[in-house]
């Protein structure tokens, strides 16, 4: 990953912790904001030549109900080529989803979750770069350490193509394992 991507990740985790005692909101609430950094580990369909890779993004979302929420996210990571030595490609992930929370009675502190999204891919190898619409699924849970911060866990599947410019022109699928930080702000009074 480059310095740049790793620094601009660094920052934003940094000013969200900063904001985190200011916070005033309640756990999966409605008219809830929810954002925060995370970092993954995407496994690629062997067909694309790209090794595993981590990775980093940042999302937000906003809870209509405390079961509804809507989402975007953007993400970055860098992968190296199986077979070549030195060429390296750079990913980059722009989606907006649907996501399903499950409040169960009794467990408040830790939420189960699906999503649903679209999205688009973008790959640069040094010299062009070629994108594509992604389509992806994907479950996971939320454990709330407080009322307004948490840790989240991802596991996503999701569907793109290449064109034949930078990757070669075949459906492919591809996995994200997701570990982040949530905040939670805002919400009914």
């Amino acid at each position: 990953m480059p310095p740049a991507h790793r620094n601009r990740f660094i920052r934003v985790l940094a000013i969200g912790l900063l904001l985190v005692p200011t916070l005033a909101a309640a756990r999966d609430a409605d008219k809830t904001w929810e954002f925060g950094p995370y970092t993954m580990i995407s496994r690629y369909n062997n067909g694309t030549g790209f090794d595993s890779t981590l990775g980093f993004g940042v999302r937000g979302g906003y809870h209509l109900k405390a079961i509804h929420e809507l989402e975007v996210d953007l993400d970055m990571a860098t992968a190296d080529h199986k077979v070549i030595s030195g060429l390296q490609f750079d990913i980059t992930k722009f989606g907006a989803s649907y996501v399903r929370n499950f409040l169960i009675k009794g467990h408040e502190k830790m939420t189960p979750f699906a999503t649903f999204g679209l999205g688009w891919v973008t790959v640069d190898d040094g010299s062009d770069s070629e994108g594509s619409t992604v389509y992806r699924v994907g479950g996971g849970f939320k454990y709330w350490f407080t009322s307004h911060v948490g840790f989240r866990w991802d596991a996503r599947v999701w569907r793109w193509h290449g064109n034949g410019d930078v990757v070669s022109r075949d459906p492919f699928f591809s996995a994200d394992i997701v570990f982040g930080l949530s905040f939670l702000t805002g919400g009914t009074k």
